[in-house]
């Protein structure tokens, strides 16, 4: 019996938490950092670091699974 991943893909459901992870990040937090003085370069390690944690943890659990 073969396991299902719900009514998307594991392709799809990666595309989704991406574009919601980048619109978080993006859309809510780098304008208020910006704003209150925090400079660029930080911003955008800051932007990295936070993207990275969701995509290692889809990585990790696509590796635990083979």
């Amino acid at each position: 019996m073969t396991r299902r991943g719900g009514l998307l893909g594991p392709t799809a459901v990666r595309v989704i938490a991406l574009v919601l992870a980048l619109g978080m990040i993006a859309g809510i937090g780098a304008p208020y950092l910006l704003q209150a003085g925090v400079p660029l370069w930080a911003v955008l390690m800051l932007v990295l670091i936070v993207l990275a944690v969701p995509v290692v943890a889809v990585v990790r659990s696509e590796r635990s699974r083979r």
